[in-house]
C-alpha cells in the first residue's frame, strides 16, 4: 500500500508546486516584448522597410529599430536606426517611434519607400 502524505504534507507540497509554477511563468514572460510592422514598400516591391518596437523589461525601456530589406537579394540596405527610451509612460514609445521614422526618412526616400 502506498504511503499518502498527511494534511500538512499535502499543504507543503501544494506550496512548493505553486512556487515552482510561479517561477516558471515569470521567467516565461520576462525579457523583451516586441512587435514587427511594415512601414512601407518600394513601388517595384524590391525594398521593404521594417519597424521592430517594444519593451525591454531588463532595462525598463522602450525600443524601436528600423531596417530596410532588399527582398530580391535578401540583404539589409541603408542605415539601421535604433532608438531606446525610458518606459516611464506609454507616450514615450509613441515618441520614440516618431523619432525613429524621422531618422529613417532619408533612407526611405532614397529607396523610394512609401507606406
Amino acid at each position: 500500500m502506498a504511503c499518502l502524505p498527511n494534511g500538512k504534507g499535502v499543504s507543503m507540497l501544494m506550496k512548493i508546486m505553486f512556487i515552482l509554477l510561479l517561477g516558471l511563468t515569470t521567467s516565461a514572460f520576462a525579457g523583451q516584448h516586441n512587435r514587427i510592422d511594415t512601414l512601407g514598400v518600394s513601388k517595384a516591391g524590391q525594398f521593404v522597410a521594417l519597424e521592430e518596437y517594444g519593451y525591454k523589461s531588463g532595462s525598463n525601456s522602450y525600443f524601436v529599430t528600423i531596417k530596410i530589406v532588399n527582398v530580391w537579394t535578401k540583404e539589409y540596405v541603408g542605415s539601421k536606426v535604433e532608438i531606446e527610451e525610458p518606459a516611464h509612460r506609454p507616450i514615450n514609445l509613441v515618441m520614440a517611434r516618431e523619432r525613429a521614422r524621422k531618422l529613417a526618412s532619408e533612407d526611405l526616400k532614397k529607396f523610394k519607400i512609401s507606406g
